[in-house]
């Protein structure tokens, strides 16, 4: 449990919160390249309650900046894209996306308004497929910040992308919890002899299977420059006596996590707080070494209950929701076709992290040996904020230099009694 106190510093990622002071230090992403066409519409984003839009100007570049006009408060959503910067339809100022007034039409010819007014905008790099943004103190941006995707064309990487109702911490929690997939996802995971990846054509959902039915993990948590990683170690159902089964989670501050993916395939996710009660949820898939075709992309975003226009809409806000009880099937729980009612293994995460509120009184909560990894990032990130609050210490993930693009999780066997942390070089971190 945390106390009320430790909880607001978790949770609250406004300016002027410890936490939303320390999620400012970092690269964060704001959308993907794709949302942005050079010279059209400005995109409106919501980043860690600040009201923003990102566009591309015509030449390519990508800038981001306060949705207000800071003539009028006009949206800049409305704002014409042309090589200079956004031009406010109300009087036609132009900022351009550096923080700088570049027209002021409307004022007396030799007036010097422009350079007298400034307004928010935050640096910006293209990374692989996403787009991020720097919001902390201008002259502290960190080193880039890169994946092992980002290396990687547009063709071998699936996004998925969702609007969670609920604080960006109790949906991370979510990933850096292994022992709820024995139980939540036991429709999507089944315990079989070795790992795969197969379908249910009667439920239409991906079949992941592993190697054991060991619901009860015994956790065990490395605590890493970048954040931590834990490994989950499982009784396998083939030589239980002298092997364990290992899943292998990284956590790396602020907002992502990397787990292990089907043989051939990486996936990670990130938490992006829109505000303190709502989320932007990214699942990253990519494939190593070759393209993914679209019949694998289509049948990806239905198996997870992330189709726009289907399961979601253009904001990326579910069908499944509160008001509905995220379309939960209680027949299907009564004749034994499914555990949980609900279709799709992240619709699940969306319904049980949801259920517990905009923001969870974690006060309230009574842990147990299966929340190691839960308990280890709360204190990690709550003290990382702290710090920075008392003394100005550098984050966590930015003490030192951290290359991301080596990052990798990993699942196997290994002998009883042996290091998991030799399991797979890749894992090493």
């Amino acid at each position: 449990m945390l106390t009320p106190e430790k909880n607001e510093i978790l949770c609250r990622t406004g300016a002027g919160a410890p936490m939303g002071q320390l999620m400012r230090r970092y690269w964060l992403p704001v959308c993907l390249g794709a949302d942005l066409v050079a010279g059209g519409a400005p995109k409106r984003v919501r980043l860690l309650g600040e009201d923003l839009v990102a566009f591309r100007s015509p030449d390519g570049r990508v800038g981001l900046i306060d949705e207000a006009c800071p003539h009028r408060g006009v949206s800049m959503a409305l704002a014409r894209n042309e090589e200079c910067g956004l031009r406010c339809l109300y009087h036609g100022w132009v900022m351009n996306g550096e923080g700088s007034v570049v027209e002021t039409p409307a004022e007396p010819e030799g007036s010097r308004m422009k350079e007298r007014v400034s307004f928010k905008a935050y640096p910006v790099r293209e990374s692989g497929v996403f787009v991020f943004a720097y919001m902390g103190p201008r002259g502290n941006e960190p080193p880039p910040l890169d994946f092992e995707f980002s290396d990687l064309p547009a063709s071998h990487v699936i996004v998925m992308r969702s609007r969670e109702e609920c604080n960006w911490a109790q949906c991370i929690e979510g990933v850096l919890d292994s022992a709820h997939s024995n139980y939540l996802h036991s429709d999507g995971i089944k315990p079989k002899g070795g790992i795969s990846i197969t379908e249910d054509t009667d439920l239409k959902v991906a079949q992941f299977t592993r190697p054991s039915n060991d619901g009860a993990p015994r956790l065990e948590v490395e605590p890493r420059p970048y954040g931590f990683r834990y490994a989950a170690l499982r009784r396998p159902i083939k030589n239980p006596d002298s092997n364990t089964y290992v899943r292998i989670t990284l956590y790396v501050a602020p907002i992502y996590a990397i787990f292990p993916a089907p043989k051939g395939w990486a996936s990670m996710q990130m938490f992006m707080p829109i505000d303190d009660g709502h989320t932007m949820f990214y699942y990253v898939f990519w494939k190593r070494d070759a393209p993914i075709d679209e019949e694998t992309r289509e049948r990806y975003l239905e198996q997870h209950g992330m189709r726009v226009g289907v399961d979601m809409d253009e904001q990326f806000r579910k069908v499944g929701n509160r008001d509905n009880n995220w379309l939960q099937d209680r027949e299907s729980m009564m004749l034994g076709r499914s555990f949980s009612g609900i279709y799709g293994i992240n619709t699940e995460d969306f319904a049980v992290q949801e259920s517990m509120g905009a923001i969870v009184d974690r006060s309230r909560e009574h842990l147990g040996a299966s929340d190691l990894a839960v308990i280890h990032f709360r204190r990690t990130i709550i003290e990382a904020a702290e710090r920075l609050a008392r003394d100005g210490a550098p984050p966590v993930g930015l003490a030192q230099p951290v290359d991301c693009r080596k990052l990798a999780s990993g699942e196997g066997m290994t002998p009883i009694g042996a290091d998991w942390r030799s399991l797979f070089p890749e894992a090493t971190g």
